[in-house]
């Protein structure tokens, strides 16, 4: 219960359900006073201890829980990295990513121009941009490129026919018509105007060259960290502008073919475990298909995305046979999620299915079926990643306190971290011990080799990849 709420009938702390003793956090009814919770815990010493006993009481239950949940991996010690990564996100919040301010509003101000004094003075430029695309649309003007119906119909008229607008699937047209150029090139200044122009610089990012935004330790089904004010969306074009300060450098970490090895990991099979002992896991997967690498590739993704047609299909008719347990660690996610039944990560965490709604014809039935079956089966491989990372990132935390170093950007499976120049190479070597540790800790055993591309760099854009 929360202070202010409404007591229509009457009851609160002082009803039968609440009664007890007021100088103990805990009401009759075993919920937290209100008072308490509100910040009342810390009127007294007295106060103080028995909200401590609380908490502790509270931390006790919750071990004996996670001690007796049954899954693959070890549930208390997920909770307890999860735990960290909260404090991390906590610092990652107050600490921000070094940019470079001088930088910034060169890139912003190349995109889009100098900041606008009216908004007039924005809508002329706007228009500008639009122009550039329009000169070569074969009626003119009168498109709204921000319809995303209308430039499919624009694009149709040069010979251009695609089911959506997005970036990746122009790329290939390229060379058919310049107007795809000019669309995809207008699409960059758009992303920066909108974005990360102007208002985003004057929004978020300190005049000490810090861009700050809150962070979440566990999001969604994948149990990703996330974060806002664009840190987890940076375009590429911004990466010149995270830099490390004068005397400092920035080591990044990125883990390589993650999913395929937590999956090797989680599943127990021994055949793919012996592939992650490669630098490049898929090469000996393909070799062992009798397919290409990129083969190869798409079908051990789509096996954990649920993925069946094309080239897909006829890669995972191999993988069922080379690698079994695996393939069916992700057919019996599949099926409870299409069961509607809850799955747990191999760490604990709890992912929920949700009911099907009543009333649905078969084949809407069935369609949820599958889809609550794909989630199902990549939430038991992105979950556990995530897991590993947090688990990797917090170890890093502890062991980096030392040397100064701090991290400043958790990105899915890249880490970022802020270091003293003159601790960079050591750092970077720290890095992937705390990978061999964490995953030590996670997997244990060392049946999975897991690998990370590890690099001391000035600018974020200086990473390769």
């Amino acid at each position: 219960p929360a202070l202010g709420q409404l007591d229509l009938l009457g009851g609160g702390s002082d009803s039968a359900d609440g009664a007890g003793d007021p100088e103990h956090p805990v009401q009759g009814d075993g919920h937290l006073r209100p008072e308490w919770a509100a910040g009342a815990w810390a009127a007294t010493p007295q106060r103080l201890a028995a909200w401590a006993a609380a908490a502790r009481a509270a931390a006790e239950v919750q071990v004996a829980r996670l001690r007796a949940l049954d899954v693959g991996g070890d549930a208390l010690s997920t909770a307890r990295s999860e735990s960290a990564a909260e404090l991390l996100c906590a610092e990652l919040a107050a600490d921000g990513l070094p940019i470079d301010l001088d930088e910034v509003r060169r890139i912003i101000t190349a995109a889009v121009g100098p900041p606008p004094r009216t908004e007039a003075e924005a809508e002329a430029r706007r228009r500008q941009r639009d122009a550039l695309v329009l000169a070569h649309a074969p009626l003119g003007g009168g498109v709204d490129l921000r319809n995303p119906a209308q430039v499919k119909a624009l694009l149709r008229q040069v010979g251009v026919d695609v089911p959506d607008t997005r970036a990746w699937r122009l790329e290939p047209y390229r060379d058919v018509h310049p107007l795809v150029e000019a669309l995809l090139t207008w699409r960059k200044a758009e992303r920066v105007a909108t974005t990360y122009g102007w208002g985003w610089l004057d929004g978020h990012v300190g005049s000490d060259g810090r861009l700050r935004g809150a962070w979440s330790g566990s999001d969604g089904a994948a149990g990703r960290m996330t974060a806002e004010a664009g840190l987890h969306n940076l375009p590429a074009e911004m990466r010149p502008a995270v830099a490390a300060d004068p005397g400092w450098v920035l080591v990044r970490a990125d883990l390589g073919q993650i999913e395929p090895r937590v999956l090797a990991a989680v599943s127990g099979d021994a055949a793919l475990a012996r592939a992650t002992q490669a630098d490049d896991l898929y090469a000996p997967v393909a070799k062992r298909l009798g397919v290409e690498r990129a083969v190869a590739k798409v079908g051990v993704l789509a096996a954990m995305y649920g993925q069946t047609s094309g080239v897909a299909g006829q890669a995972l008719r191999g993988l069922d046979a080379a690698y079994p347990v695996a393939m069916g660690y992700l057919r019996a996610a599949d099926e409870s999620g299409r069961a509607g039944h809850d799955v747990r990560t191999h760490g604990g965490r709890l992912v929920r299915m949700g009911a099907t709604p009543d009333g649905l014809e078969h084949a809407q039935e069935r369609s949820i079926a599958a889809a609550r079956g794909r989630y199902a089966r990549n939430a038991m491989v992105q979950g556990a990643a995530a897991e590993l990372f947090k688990a990797w990132a917090v170890t890093v935390r502890a062991r980096a306190a030392a040397s100064g170093a701090r991290i400043v950007l958790c990105l899915h499976d890249e880490l970022l971290v802020h270091a003293p120049a003159e601790q960079g190479a050591a750092v970077a070597q720290l890095l992937d011990d705390c990978l061999a540790e964490a995953s030590g800790r996670w997997a244990p055993g060392g049946a999975v080799r897991f690998v990370a591309d590890t690099s001391v760099i000035r600018r974020w854009s200086e990473a390769k990849g």
